[in-house]
């Protein structure tokens, strides 16, 4: 049995990617299998950000044969299992409607990365995925287009699990929780701050859960991750002094 998550929204530029990887990594470390999909066909992002190698058979491949996804899952050094799609821009084509069918053959967990939209490729994504998170930031433009992902869902019949606010610098230029609850009518489930180890772990080319296992915004992913498994999280001790000592 398998449960996938879709991390979705139509905004782009508010951390989806960022989001999916290390979320995906926070879960892999409370004992669970991941697997880490890029459904982003058009602009994949995914093994650049893991530095992944190329492959011959990517999710392209996979979706236009209809069948065959274990053939592109790599395992990467995190412990992640990873299916990426091409980022060569001859192999942008893609079946995406047998999506749904091509991801019945994994196990565990499995984290769909999607495009920023809410045409025809989120329809599949939103279709193929047993729940759904929402990310954006606390700015207007982003919530609004959040909104409406979450309607485009729920007229799908797709759970929203809730809304993870990213890059949160706790200004007065920022909506509050309140107010993205009240435009998105969904709950808020994380805030993740903006963190200056984010951008270090990228361009290390890791998830940042495991760059800075100290960092406010691994506490913050760990405990996301904890909340969507129904667990627990206690943060490690003497955080304040472990993050001193790192620099």
């Amino acid at each position: 049995m398998s449960t996938k998550l879709g991390i979705v929204s139509a905004k782009g530029g508010v951390g989806k990617t960022t989001t999916a990887i290390n979320l995906a990594t926070s879960l892999y470390d409370f004992n669970q299998e991941v697997t880490l999909v890029d459904a982003n066909t058009l602009n994949p992002n995914i093994s650049l950000h893991l530095d992944l190698p190329p492959s011959n058979y990517d999710l392209q491949n996979v979706l236009n044969a209809g069948s065959g996804i274990h053939r592109a899952v790599k395992a990467h050094h995190s412990g992640l299992k990873v299916v990426a799609s091409s980022i060569a821009i001859d192999d942008t084509h893609a079946n995406i409607c047998r999506l749904k069918k091509v991801l019945e053959e994994l196990d565990g967990t499995v984290i769909l990365d999607s495009p920023p939209s809410i045409g025809e490729d989120m329809k599949h994504i939103m279709d193929s995925a047993d729940k759904l998170v929402v990310v954006t930031t606390p700015e207007l433009p982003a919530v609004v287009d959040s909104a409406k992902t979450i309607k485009f869902a729920k007229r799908m019949n797709k759970q929203v699990v809730g809304v993870v606010v990213n890059r949160v610098k706790g200004d007065s230029y920022e909506l509050t929780r309140d107010e993205i609850e009240i435009i998105c009518e969904a709950p808020v489930i994380s805030k993740i701050p903006e963190d200056n180890e984010v951008r270090k772990a990228n361009f290390q080319s890791m998830a940042v859960v495991r760059y800075n296992p100290y960092s406010k915004a691994t506490i913050a992913f760990n405990n996301l991750a904890a909340r969507l498994l129904g667990r627990s999280y206690k943060q490690p001790s003497m955080l304040s002094i472990k993050r001193l000592l790192r620099f």
